[in-house]
């Protein structure tokens, strides 16, 4: 994998055309974080973003689309830093609540998710439970909204007070994921996900 000092937010300048959702694991291993995720791990692959985008296509036109009738999209996975990271181009499936919890269980897990409309969502659960949850770091749901409050007010998402900085949509996107660096330790490496092979598999 690429170096540790890629962070997060360089997705805000990614080539993620259709947005993204990249989720995230502590201690568990790419082939685990799809799995939990619902992947098919039996036909996983090393695919680059291109043959991952194509491979359900592929499949389909060389033996029909009944082999592939039930498969939705694929997600490609790696491992950095102690943590396994899923992403998804174009995907929302590490934003299911039910998803994510299932991948926090035993563990802690965050995602990052950015629509196509520039709509944001940040999510952080530990051990099945989603404990807090936002598109605006005012606008917090969770079974412990607050829990994040100390890392969102370091991050500059929240002034000490707790009231709004009133930041642009955009920068808070970047704060956010700089946060998921700074306070988690989570990174991104970016040559592996936007040109290299990371293992892909089917939901």
């Amino acid at each position: 994998m690429s170096g540790s000092s890629d962070g997060v937010e360089w997705l805000e300048e990614s080539t993620f055309d259709v947005g993204y959702c990249v989720t995230f694991a502590r201690g568990l291993s790419a082939v685990e974080l799809l799995r939990r995720m619902g992947c098919d791990v039996a036909t996983a692959a090393m695919k680059s973003p291109i043959d991952a985008n194509h491979w359900i296509e592929d499949i389909a036109d060389e033996l029909g689309h009944q082999a592939v009738a039930d498969r939705e999209w694929v997600i490609r996975a790696g491992e950095a830093d102690g943590w396994a990271f899923a992403v998804e181009d174009g995907g929302v499936r590490g934003i299911d609540s039910e998803v994510l919890a299932a991948v926090s269980a035993g563990t802690v897990a965050m995602s990052t998710y950015r629509s196509i409309n520039a709509e944001n969502l940040f999510i952080y659960a530990e051990f099945g439970s989603l404990l807090c949850g936002f598109d605006t770091p005012l606008d917090r749901w969770g079974d412990e909204p607050d829990r994040l409050v100390p890392q969102l007010i370091q991050a500059g998402l929240l002034l000490p007070d707790g009231a709004d900085p009133d930041r642009g949509i955009g920068e808070e996107q970047r704060l956010t994921q700089r946060m998921m660096h700074t306070e988690f330790g989570v990174t991104l490496p970016r040559a592996d996900v936007e040109h290299g092979e990371l293992l892909t598999a089917m939901y």
